[in-house]
């Protein structure tokens, strides 16, 4: 006798977008599928790495439908991603930027007006104990370092921008809602305050993108 209806699983991977039905009662893992990842944009500076975030949002939802085939009484989905990745979406969801993810290196870039890279100069305007608080792990790929360069360059958004997780981003415009994220999530986009075990604000505020 069943006690818990079936969940779906996706896992929004950079090659595949892969999902599956868990039956809770006896922890098993069935119907497993997948569909290419998005191919990313063409012609763009090869250091860059960008996808069309309606793309990624639709071939989810075909990824569902197929899936809900197999458990029509699913009572949930459960949705794991791309770490690094980013969508900058208004609060309807709407995405107001293309998906940026991991493989991203536009941080190496040379800074304008600078000696070394974007990269180097955002260790520049943090220095040791901010480094020291956000855990000693510099990282290009992540969103700080994008954020960081788009600033830069005047190509944030004119109007108010919520930073997704691309997994954040694609269950919004499922749901028709305005993304949401939660703080575990400070440790992908490079900017989690180990100590406070908070966003880093005031790192945040030194790059300007506060």
């Amino acid at each position: 006798m069943r006690t818990h209806a079936p969940l779906i699983a996706v896992d929004l991977g950079s090659s595949f977008i892969k999902g599956a039905v868990l039956d809770p009662d006896t922890l098993a893992i069935g119907h497993v599928e997948r569909v290419p990842f998005p191919d990313p944009i063409a012609g763009i500076d090869p250091g860059l790495r960008e996808f069309d975030p309606r793309q990624i949002v639709d071939a989810t939802r075909a990824l569902l439908e197929r899936l809900l085939q197999h458990a029509p009484d699913a009572e949930g989905i459960v949705m794991c991603g791309q770490l690094h990745g980013m969508v900058l979406a208004d609060e309807r969801g709407n995405a107001v930027s293309n998906a940026i993810n991991w493989q991203d290196q536009r941080a190496l870039q040379p800074y304008p007006g600078g000696e070394g890279s974007y990269f180097d100069e955002i260790d520049r305007r943090l220095g040791a104990e901010d480094r020291r608080r956000l855990g000693n792990e510099a990282r290009p790929g992540v969103p700080l370092c994008y954020l960081f360069w788009l600033a830069c360059r005047g190509r944030l958004p004119d109007r108010p921008a919520v930073v997704a997780a691309i997994p954040d981003f694609v269950v919004a415009n499922l749901c028709g809602g305005t993304p949401t994220t939660d703080v575990t999530h400070a440790f992908g986009h490079g900017a989690l305050d180990v100590e406070a075990s908070d966003w880093h604000r005031a790192a945040i505020e030194r790059l300007g993108l506060a």
